[in-house]
């Protein structure tokens, strides 16, 4: 390829961790201009003068501008803020994963709070008060010989499952497509199953971890049937997208104490960008004690942020040299 690549880089607390290795690992003849992801007019006014757009966002307001994109390389692994219309002829997206270790460890850590109950414990602790012990269920329980189900089966539920095979956990899953053998032996899988059948899986669990991509198909997969048919004593875990589980009927299972709790990191409500600042949620989750409420943060290590600005950088790399691209999303590229 003769032509210079010019590159917008949308920032952003989290990315600033990782600019460097952008940068660090692309070598090939580049300009390089980076702002605020936030600023979006700024960025509007940017974008005709680029070819290469860096970003895990595309606003429907720049169709115009962006006509001179040919790639769109996300260090992100979701594409639902990416708006297809504004993607122009000829350009193909990317997307990077590599949050898979960030995402099971914040599960890891979200089950052992919930179960041992921490921030309510702390809560009660700094108030001098030294009776919290034995908790709402009793004593508390190891993870030991307790049952997860992961739904699906992806990096993310197999990074999970590869860790509570760990604490020997009895690991169960929920996966749409054919899984290996290997798969299932490497983690210790007891059973799974499809979509269609997961209740029965969920009605066994002590934790249950959503960890499907959220698509059409998955939009509201957890619903009443599915939360209510939950051990009264068991977690529900949401590291993947908020819309994935029906608010309303994961609201008042939790106020009601159908389920013991949750540990939700993903929402229904995002900001816009500069000052907005919506509430998650039209239901008060904030009110409950069972819940531990996050914005958003499960994957955001400097690893995750790291090895996506590497694939980014590889990515860049292998567009200058005509080479084939890594995790191209068909769903949104427009290239022939």
């Amino acid at each position: 390829m003769n032509k210079k690549l010019k590159a917008l880089v949308l920032n952003s607390k989290f990315l600033n961790l990782s600019i460097d290795d952008l940068k660090n690992n692309t070598n090939v003849p580049i300009d390089w201009h980076i702002t605020d992801a936030s600023k979006k007019e700024e960025i509007r006014k940017l974008l005709p003068d680029f070819n290469i757009l860096v970003s895990t966002s595309m606003d429907i307001s720049w169709k115009n501008e962006a006509k001179n994109l040919e790639a769109i390389f996300m260090p992100g692994a979701g594409w639902d803020k990416i708006a297809s219309d504004a993607v122009p002829e000829g350009c193909v997206v990317t997307n990077s994963y590599e949050h898979e270790v960030g995402i099971a460890e914040y599960v890891l850590m979200s089950m052992i709070a919930l179960d041992r109950e921490l921030i309510n414990s702390h809560n009660t602790f700094i108030e001098n008060n030294w009776d919290y012990w034995p908790a709402r269920f009793g004593p508390f329980k190891e993870l030991t010989g307790r049952n997860i189900t992961v739904i699906g089966l992806g990096r993310i539920g197999k990074k999970v499952l590869e860790m509570t095979n760990v604490f020997g956990m009895n690991n169960y899953a929920v996966e749409e497509f054919d899984v290996q053998d290997e798969v299932i032996n490497q983690l210790n899988i007891k059973e799974v199953v499809k979509s269609n059948e997961m209740t029965k899986l969920i009605s066994i669990s002590d934790f249950v971890v959503v960890c499907v991509p959220y698509i059409e198909s998955t939009k509201g997969m957890i619903g009443e049937k599915e939360i209510y048919s939950m051990k009264n004593d068991a977690f529900l875990i949401n590291p993947a997208r908020g819309p994935i589980i029906n608010e309303e009927h994961l609201y008042h299972a939790l106020k009601s104490n159908r389920i013991a709790g949750a540990c939700l990191d993903t929402w229904y409500t995002y900001p816009k960008g500069g000052s907005d600042n919506p509430k998650p949620s039209e239901y008060p989750f904030y009110e409950l004690k069972n819940v531990i409420l996050t914005p958003h943060i499960c994957g955001s290590t400097y690893g995750t942020a790291s090895r996506r600005m590497k694939i980014v950088a590889e990515n860049i790399n292998n567009f200058y040299n005509d080479k084939p691209l890594i995790n191209v999303v068909e769903e949104l590229s427009k290239y022939s």
